[in-house]
């Protein structure tokens, strides 16, 4: 794809500062597009791979649209630094973990990133950002009648389970303590847990039965599991499949689709981890959020649950890189500081769906996740400080 043809001084002003920096990556081999006109930025790879996407049924049967036709714009005409965005290229391809990043600026498509063999179709699996997905299709839940609201107790939703030699403080256990990552489940996210979770273990019956190591509403510890029980209570309550809920209620009303999504061995779907969608949907999904649940005419998720979903639920905030303020809502995490303050789903290694509304922004990243738990962690950091620096 060459520079479209016009006379846009912003696209030849940024194709020379292109040619002058081309020579630096020539002996990569790696052929990369740079797309600017008064129609949009685009950087891009040839070529495709086996990461995933194309058009069909995924491997567990779901069917999926194309993904999201975002408008686009340059980043100038939104009002953003072109010169210090290509800079801000210049950091993402010098760092080869990065595997996408998108840039919406005012609600059009100003910047787009793909690693060399990637390309908008393909798509990734999120982490732990499935969890603001669950988040959302709890509070549509509440607003539908489903629930009653996030103090439901949540052994009521799951009668068989056997309580006999359980702990009794269990019984207090709400859909906000999961939400909130205050289980009070004695649990380190970082080990290796494949003894409790197998193809040979009920997995639901293992989440509700992992033990206690504080009283439920007192500590945060994230959890993975009181995502996934999440899933288990839409199922019940929607009296339908988990995805076929999300379907019905937001991926289609949103004009996106999760590609592929991990079931547990008694074909629950997992609420914590195990979604893959394309770049592109991800950040529609920000947007929702940004517009407090409405879009295309539409009220998808209740705008009320979307401000209940960022009140910071911590005492204290905690600091991550260029974050010094992040706290932790229903699902989602917060940093609220001044023009800048912003709420993000975080996933492992990188997967990040960021918001920062007074600036009108979503920046989305997806990052290489086969790497150890140190590695992801200095990955993240460097992802926050690169976006900070250079996007807004």
């Amino acid at each position: 794809m060459d520079l479209e043809k016009g006379n846009s001084r912003e696209a030849v002003e940024l194709l020379f500062l292109r040619k002058a920096t081309a020579r630096r990556f020539a002996r990569k081999r790696t052929v990369v597009h740079v797309v600017l006109s008064s129609i949009a930025l685009l950087v891009a790879a040839c070529g495709l791979n086996d990461v995933g996407g194309g058009s069909g049924p995924g491997p567990l049967g779901l069917s999926f649209r194309e993904t999201y036709a975002w408008p686009v714009s340059t980043p100038a005409k939104q009002g953003m630094d072109s010169a210090q965005v290509l800079a801000g290229l210049q950091q993402i391809r010098n760092n080869a973990y990065l595997t996408s990043v998108l840039v919406i600026k005012n609600d059009f498509l100003v910047f787009e990133y793909y690693a060399p063999g990637i390309v908008k179709d393909n798509d990734f699996n999120i982490q732990s950002v499935s969890g603001s997905f669950a988040s959302a299709l709890v509070g549509i839940a509440i607003e539908r009648g489903l629930v009653r609201s996030v103090n439901e107790p949540i052994l009521k939703f799951f009668p068989l389970f056997d309580t006999t030699r359980m702990d009794p403080r269990k019984r207090a256990w709400t859909l906000e303590h999961l939400l909130t990552m205050r289980s009070g489940m004695e649990w380190n996210e970082s080990d290796d847990h494949s003894v409790l979770f197998n193809s040979a273990t009920n997995w639901l019956n293992t989440a509700l039965g992992l033990p206690l190591k504080t009283v439920p509403g007192d500590t945060f510890v994230f959890a993975t599991p009181n995502a996934n029980i999440l899933s288990a209570l839409l199922t019940r309550v929607s009296g339908t499949t988990t995805y076929r809920f999300a379907e019905q209620v937001l991926f289609e009303p949103l004009k996106i689709s999760v590609r592929s999504w991990s079931t547990d061995p008694q074909d629950l779907y997992l609420g914590g981890t195990g979604m893959r969608f394309t770049p592109r949907d991800l950040a529609r999904f920000g947007q929702l959020y940004l517009h407090q649940g409405y879009i295309d005419g539409k009220q998808i998720v209740p705008p009320s649950w979307i401000q209940q979903s960022l009140v910071p639920r911590n005492r204290y905030n905690s600091v991550k890189g260029d974050l010094a303020a992040l706290n932790f809502g229903y699902l989602w995490w917060t940093n609220y500081a001044g023009v800048d303050s912003l709420f993000a789903a975080l996933g492992y290694g990188g997967q990040v769906i960021l918001v920062v509304p007074a600036r009108s922004m979503i920046i989305v990243t997806v990052a290489d996740d086969a790497v150890s738990r140190e590695q992801a962690e200095e990955n993240e950091l460097a992802i926050i400080a690169i976006v900070r620096k250079y996007f807004f």
